[in-house]
């Protein structure tokens, strides 16, 4: 009797481990299949960074099997009457499979990159010799990916070559800056031609004024005004309104006004550059958000693309500075947002010149 009971335990302990096994092998596969591919041959690396639309072709194609039981019972339809609802929910599952083969493929002996939609379309080609390199581009949101950027569009919208990634350290995005960049990168600069790193001196500057060796970006200060105006007035409006709810309107009235503080900041917010101390200050109403770095301490450039709705409204421009006496932590500055690619090009262009980089 114990002997039976032993062995039922441990069988139910042995299939309990399968079962565990399996669930992780099957967790570790939706990582593994969501996550950037690329495969390395000679003269030749090929990306596949929208491998994630497979998940969502199995998702959708659960959902839209949900849909189509709901509508035949319901409309007691048979398979003939809802043939085109099928074809039209088995069109959108075959896009969504399709794009997820998507590809971006750099061929060294063909020196080109071309971008094929669904694994067969041509979309895109651009010659190595017009792109500039892989960078990490973040978003509102905290995550990242990398993209591809061509030598006159170096802070623009890129080509999106990797999936999605929240985590610095996650294993894929360092897999493919460490085994599939650094090749990509060597094709590339094969391409390079001395041209390519010759700057023109620029004479006139768009985006900062010079008041000797001091050199202030420009700030719209009206249209900052203006909108702190707004929701300031917003504030006042709503404090005279009658109302039964005055938690409501404390916590809208409160939220109003700091809008409008954050704006009249903004408004009033210097960044200045100075070519004799070699610094960069940020100096505005709020003392708190006050920052001053040395030109030395500066660790490179971050463009945070903004989306609100999934519509593209502007880039913004942060610095990065290595903080003293602290090893590793960085403190970021964002010193301007613009929309156009163009516009961020010639502002990196002018910000490298005052800082002789």
């Amino acid at each position: 009797m114990f002997w039976y009971t032993q062995l039922q335990i441990t069988a139910n302990h042995n299939t309990a481990m399968v079962l565990n096994t399996a669930t992780q092998l099957y967790t570790m596969s939706l990582k593994s299949i969501s996550k950037t591919r690329w495969k390395i041959e000679t003269d030749r690396v090929t990306v596949y960074p929208y491998s994630v639309f497979y998940l969502f072709t199995a998702i959708i194609a659960v959902l839209f099997t949900g849909l189509l039981l709901i509508y035949m019972n319901y409309q007691h339809a048979g398979i003939g009457e809802s043939l085109p609802f099928v074809l039209l929910l088995l069109l959108i599952v075959v896009l969504f499979w399709g794009f997820a083969a998507t590809y971006i493929e750099f061929d060294l002996g063909k020196a080109r990159m071309r971008k094929m939609l669904m694994g067969f379309i041509p979309v895109n080609t651009i010659p190595l010799s017009k792109l500039q390199g892989i960078n990490s581009v973040s978003n509102m949101a905290g995550s990242y990916n990398y993209r591809l950027f061509e030598k006159n569009s170096r802070f623009g919208k890129g080509i999106i070559v990797s999936s999605g990634y929240t985590k610095a350290d996650d294993p894929n995005a360092i897999a493919f800056v460490e085994e599939a960049v650094p090749i990509i990168h060597g094709y590339l600069d094969q391409y390079d031609t001395p041209a390519d790193n010759v700057k023109e001196k620029i004479t006139s500057f768009r985006f900062f004024t010079q008041q000797g060796d001091t050199y202030t970006i420009k700030n719209k200060k009206i249209g900052a005004i203006i909108f702190g105006l707004f929701f300031l007035a917003i504030g006042i409006v709503l404090l005279n309104v009658e109302t039964n709810g005055i938690l409501a309107k404390v916590f809208i009235v409160v939220f109003t006004v700091f809008l409008a503080v954050i704006f009249f900041n903004a408004a009033y917010t210097k960044i200045a550059l100075n070519t004799t101390t070699k610094t960069i200050s940020r100096t505005g109403l709020a003392k708190f958000l006050n920052r001053s770095h040395h030109f030395v301490a500066f660790a490179g450039i971050q463009t945070v693309r903004r989306s609100l709705n999934f519509i593209y409204i502007g880039t913004d421009v942060n610095l990065y500075f290595e903080v003293a006496g602290k090893n590793g932590k960085q403190d970021i500055i964002t010193i301007i947002s613009l929309k156009k690619s163009a516009d961020i090009e010639r502002f990196v262009e002018e910000l490298y010149q005052i800082m002789e980089i």
